[in-house]
């Protein structure tokens, strides 16, 4: 009787063990597959894309963040017209004057896309 008892408590603990063992690998496997999702869905975004506000020619900004976005005009990758002067897209910086541009003041943006949505122009009025 001793025997069997030990033999039903025996069978126990390995069911156990067994389960326990089964479950870990099961665990191991949805984390390593979380992970190689993870990592194809990071190396996958395109880090040249640029943030645009929801409601597009609400914003108002200041003539320095104007000026800074034409030294970034190649990051942009689009003409900007302010107030009527237009910068092209290929712009070269270092033969460039920004000084009529009043950093003081402010201007309304308003954004040209094409039919594809790709920004073409930035336009900021002196508001």
């Amino acid at each position: 009787m001793k025997n069997a008892a030990s033999m039903v408590e025996f069978s126990a603990l390995f069911f156990l063990f067994l389960t326990a063992l089964i479950s870990g690998s099961y665990l191991f496997e949805t984390t390593h597959q979380s992970l190689v999702e993870a990592d194809s869905t990071i190396s996958g975004r395109d880090r040249n894309l640029i943030e645009t506000p929801l409601i597009e020619g609400s914003e108002t900004v200041d003539g320095a963040s104007v000026v800074q976005s034409i030294f970034h005009i190649a990051e942009i990758n689009a003409d900007i017209q302010v107030d009527g002067l237009l910068y092209d897209k290929n712009l070269n910086m270092d033969y460039t004057d920004v000084s009529m541009i009043s950093v003081n003041d402010m201007y309304h943006t308003e954004y040209e896309r094409d039919s594809n949505g790709i920004l073409q122009k930035l336009i900021f009025r002196r508001v």
